[in-house]
């Protein structure tokens, strides 16, 4: 549990000493040239004072994975019921 304004919070990996930023969230550039990603998990029209997010710094960006297929050796419990059509994870 954090107590303060806000309950901010960050941790940084020992082995990278310097890898989070020190006064911003996104820099032009990164330490050990990483990459800054935020995630939220607020709605667009939601107060500033209530937005969640997280900050992570990836050693690729998001956006270079490769396309997802579809995983034809799933347990057969595992059942979906979108009829109305195909649905991707993919990039548009």
């Amino acid at each position: 549990y954090l107590t303060g304004f806000g309950c901010e919070f960050s941790s940084e990996d020992e082995r990278c000493p310097g890898a989070l930023p020190v006064g911003q969230n996104s820099p032009q550039k990164c330490p050990y040239g990483l990459y800054a990603e935020q995630l939220s998990g607020t709605a667009f029209t939601a107060p500033r004072s209530r937005n969640k997010r997280s900050w992570f710094y990836r050693i690729r960006p998001s956006v270079v994975h490769k396309r997802f297929v579809p995983y034809n050796d799933a347990a057969p419990r595992l059942v979906y019921s979108w009829d109305a059509g195909l649905t991707t994870p993919n990039q548009v």
